[in-house]
């Protein structure tokens, strides 16, 4: 499962400087590839910026990205 990251552009050595997006309206966010997450991130920018400036103010978005959930044992 893919799931969507957003990364901000945080002072050096700052430990929290990114944003893993787990759910959408109380269901949680995932995708079963790269493209259908990248997908979603083109149609929901705006969106994924604003929860983005809820975490951390008005901290600017340096990226936002997909990546593939480690597995669990």
């Amino acid at each position: 499962m893919w799931v969507i990251v957003i990364f901000m552009f945080m002072p050096l050595n700052t430990e929290n400087d990114a944003l893993t997006v787990t759910h959408l309206h109380g269901k949680p966010l995932e995708f079963s590839d790269a493209v259908h997450c990248y997908e979603h991130v083109e149609q929901n920018l705006d969106g994924l910026k604003s929860l983005a400036r809820q975490h951390y103010g008005d901290v600017p978005v340096k990226q936002i990205d997909c990546f593939q959930k480690a597995e669990s044992i």
